[in-house]
């Protein structure tokens, strides 16, 4: 019961209540959702990436496990949703709509900050790492699965690389690497502006649900990717992990990743290439509403086993 007390004070409530405060106050301020995610993505993110990464006391070695597990689980969660779709019949443009949403989770707005609450900021570097990952590989994957035949797919692989995102990475990587500290004119401000990252990403998600106009439940395949996404993809990775004799540290991080909700950037493939936009923009919402409930089990999960 104590850890269960503990888990919902100090990662649970705390979560819920920056996304309901965004949900609540998104009616009445009405601000405008490009705007924050930009903020989000343009400023904030690099800043806390770029600080966290370079000042991390994880060594680079400890992040390679992350690039290759994951890397498979990505190349096995889209398959899975898939198969799932065909084996329960559903039409075939779900198909590869509920393998991308297996596969690809939210793991820099809502893992991040569930990650600096749940294990703290010296494991921030495998969820830096998975973030980063993930993206490339739907930017990749994810193309090369929805672009129609004759399609320019090279030009939608660009936006893996227009985002700071990725060079965000590198450098914070390359900086604890080289074992380079920025002066404090230069550190001081990220950190600060890194500092509000996690309650503004929070925020920014119940805003984003409180404007969500495209929501459409179907009952069969949303429950299945509810099952899929928030259940089958974490009991797989920590599957992996443990075959693999992870740290459990890297290993917890991998399961609370693999239960984040299902990524916004899914939805802009599937609006490009008008496949099943109005499902996958449902299975977000969906998602996002339940992650914290999922996110914590499976944190007590870890703590227990």
């Amino acid at each position: 019961m104590k850890l269960f007390l503990d888990i919902l004070t100090q990662v649970t409530l705390p979560i819920i209540a920056l996304v309901a405060l965004g949900y609540l106050m998104q009616g009445k301020l009405k601000l405008d959702i490009g705007t924050l995610n930009r903020v989000q993505m343009y400023v904030v993110m690099p800043a806390f990436l770029i600080h966290f990464l370079s000042s991390g006391k994880q060594p680079l070695s400890a992040i390679w496990p992350v690039f290759y597990v994951g890397t498979v689980l990505f190349l096995i969660l889209i398959p899975l949703g898939w198969l799932t779709a065909m084996i329960f019949r559903q039409r075939a443009s779900l198909g590869p709509m509920m393998g991308l949403g297996t596969g690809y989770a939210n793991v820099g707005f809502f893992g991040i900050p569930v990650t600096q609450l749940a294990f703290g900021p010296d494991l921030l570097i495998y969820m830096s790492v998975m973030t980063a990952l993930t993206t490339i590989l739907i930017c990749t994957v994810g193309v090369a699965l929805l672009a129609p035949a004759g399609g320019s797919k090279l030009a939608k692989l660009k936006t893996a690389f227009e985002t700071p995102l990725i060079p965000s990475v590198a450098i914070g990587l390359a900086l604890k690497g080289f074992g380079v500290d920025l002066p404090v004119v230069v550190s001081q401000p990220m950190q600060f502006l890194g500092s509000i990252f996690t309650p503004l990403a929070l925020y920014t998600l119940g805003a984003q649900l409180a404007a969500s106009k495209i929501v459409r439940v179907e009952l069969i395949p949303q429950t299945l990717m509810l099952v899929l996404k928030l259940l089958a993809a974490p009991a797989i990775a920590w599957a992996i992990c443990s075959y693999l004799e992870f740290p459990r540290d890297v290993q917890n991080v991998l399961v609370v990743a693999c239960a984040t909700p299902v990524g916004v950037l899914v939805t802009i493939f599937a609006a490009e290439y008008d496949t099943e936009p109005e499902f996958i923009s449902t299975a977000v919402v969906i998602t996002t509403a339940l992650s914290p409930l999922f996110v914590t089990a499976w944190i007590i999960a870890t703590r227990l086993w």
